[in-house]
């Protein structure tokens, strides 16, 4: 295949070198074609004046502001106000860029008011006429001839070649001639680009790169396609479209999916590095709204010398492939939302298995099995370890007289003053019914005291106010406080010595905080209602 794309791209350089030849008449019919435009441009303005008089323009409007200049100073002459005037004519001035300079001059050839440099710009014309760059307007008294308004303007006839390249007249013969040469120069080296150069393809070459079912093109080192197989034409060729002879990037719907600039398309870096471009991904839109999707890799060919003479593109449909691996990874995303999702609901399973569900505090059974192992590493002494029992007081009455709902807000409100004094560290348990249990690792017992007495606050402060639907409730608790002594024998008679002291404050007269001593003492804390 090789031997063989060397000898097309032979054949097609000996076709570039016949068209070179064909550029020289190309370039002279344009510029003939552009000169006589010109020149039928002239002979009709010539006869029939199409082009604008610009020098007559110019005129009419340098008549109508002198006279308009005239009509001001008849008036402001009236008043006799000459500062007045002289203000007028070197505003007027300084408000038009034609004007050079004005001045009001009297019949016996003194000047009266002026603006501008007048004696250097003004030049007297015989007879006392006007001309384009100086005009006169006569000023009359009674109807009689007082004076005059000498007007000086800008040249109007170029003064330099730019002036002259600026003149409308010719600025429009030379755009015109320029503008019509580029128009037929382009329009006809498209007519030659258009020439089909797949007529330098052999046959047989043709066939063999049809056969492919991969798609294949051939592009030479200007960016335009020599040869584009059929598999390559199925994807994306569009109706009443030939892929032979264009340049890519005059290819719309092609150019489209390739990056702006023509030399970072994966065959121009081929031939531009002289060495093989593989696997980028290029997609291809179709007309029935599918997509075709390619893996493009690019070789450069090459000739007998080493010098790159176009590039042989491949490209590999892997549209089913992406279908795959889309499904696949969409399966996939499916399982990991399964897996995310049972996650969460054995999270959730695992906190109805621990929390109780009306307060959120720990159950019985989640709360022995961390205190059971947070016991274990502080049964050395190391560590110290307290319990706090608490009861909601009068909690009974509450049922009865608001009835459960009410109740139940109750607990939830305790267990929320509770929890929000409490480290994460810290063990709160919905004990039964209305009754609490906290432990609170690495806290003495004086310290333990504290915090009981600050929750016994919180509750009493907050608790009742929190419960919405019942106004002016009072809410208070009372807490029994126990520490690990070394005669502690397991959690369960930590809690009993906590329950013990919690029984003394409630006998005491409820809220109010009560301290295990020893066994069998109780030391009061607290305060109580």
């Amino acid at each position: 295949m090789t031997a063989a794309a060397a000898s097309m791209f032979q054949r097609f350089r000996t076709f570039r070198i016949s068209r070179l030849f064909r550029m020289g008449p190309a370039t002279r019919i344009s510029l003939g074609l552009s000169s006589l435009m010109v020149t039928c441009l002239l002979a009709l303005d010539f006869t029939f004046g199409v082009m604008p008089d610009n020098h007559a323009l110019m005129r009419q409007l340098r008549e109508r502001i002198s006279e308009n200049l005239a009509a001001q100073v008849a008036t402001l002459m009236e008043s006799s106000d000459n500062k007045r005037l002289t203000i007028t004519l070197r505003k007027a001035l300084a408000r038009d860029a034609q004007l050079r300079s004005v001045a009001v001059r009297r019949a016996d050839g003194q000047i009266t008011a002026q603006a501008g440099e007048h004696a250097r710009h003004w030049l007297v014309i015989a007879d006392g006429q006007s001309d384009l760059d100086h005009l006169r307007v006569p000023l009359l008294v009674n109807g009689q001839r007082w004076g005059d308004v000498e007007v000086s303007f800008q040249p109007l006839s170029p003064q330099t070649v730019w002036d002259w390249l600026r003149e409308p007249t010719l600025f429009l013969v030379v755009a015109l001639g320029v503008c019509g040469f580029l128009a037929f120069s382009i329009y006809l080296r498209r007519v030659l680009d258009y020439l089909d150069p797949a007529a330098v393809i052999p046959d047989r070459v043709r066939m063999a790169f049809d056969g492919f079912t991969e798609g294949v093109m051939v592009v030479e080192p200007g960016g335009r396609i020599v040869l584009a197989n059929t598999a390559f034409r199925q994807w994306v060729e569009r109706a009443k479209t030939n892929l032979h002879g264009q340049l890519i990037q005059n290819i719309p719907w092609l150019q489209s999916v390739l990056p702006s600039d023509p030399n970072d398309y994966p065959w121009m870096r081929a031939m531009a590095q002289g060495s093989a471009q593989r696997g980028e991904q290029l997609e291809f839109p179709q007309e029935s709204g599918e997509a075709v999707k390619t893996v493009v890799n690019c070789a450069p060919i090459q000739d007998a010398r080493g010098k790159v003479r176009g590039c042989i593109v491949t490209f590999d449909n892997v549209t089913e492939a992406e279908a795959i691996n889309r499904q696949l990874r969409a399966a996939m995303a499916d399982l990991e939302k399964s897996r995310t999702q049972i996650e969460k609901q054995n999270e959730e399973l695992r906190t109805l298995a621990m929390r109780d569900p009306l307060t959120g505090a720990y159950n019985r059974r989640a709360f022995f099995e961390k205190l059971d192992a947070l016991f274990a590493g502080v049964r050395d002494g190391s560590q110290a370890l307290s319990c706090i029992m608490s009861d909601i007081d009068h909690f009974k009455s509450f049922n009865d007289r608001y009835g459960h709902a009410v109740g139940d807000q109750v607990l939830r409100a305790v267990t929320r003053s509770l929890t929000g004094g409490l480290r994460d560290v810290d063990l709160l348990c919905r004990y039964g019914g209305e009754e609490f249990c906290i432990v609170l690792p690495g806290v003495g017992v004086e310290e333990a005291c504290g915090i009981a007495e600050r929750l016994r606050a919180e509750v009493e402060s907050r608790a009742g106010k929190s419960v919405r639907t019942t106004q002016g409730i009072v809410v208070t608790s009372s807490f029994g406080v126990a520490v690990l002594r070394p005669d502690t024998a397991d959690p369960a008679d930590l809690i009993d010595q906590a329950d013990k002291a919690l029984y003394e404050a409630k006998s005491g007269g409820r809220n109010c905080v009560r301290r295990a001593q020893t066994k069998g003492q109780v030391d009061v804390q607290g305060h109580a209602q």
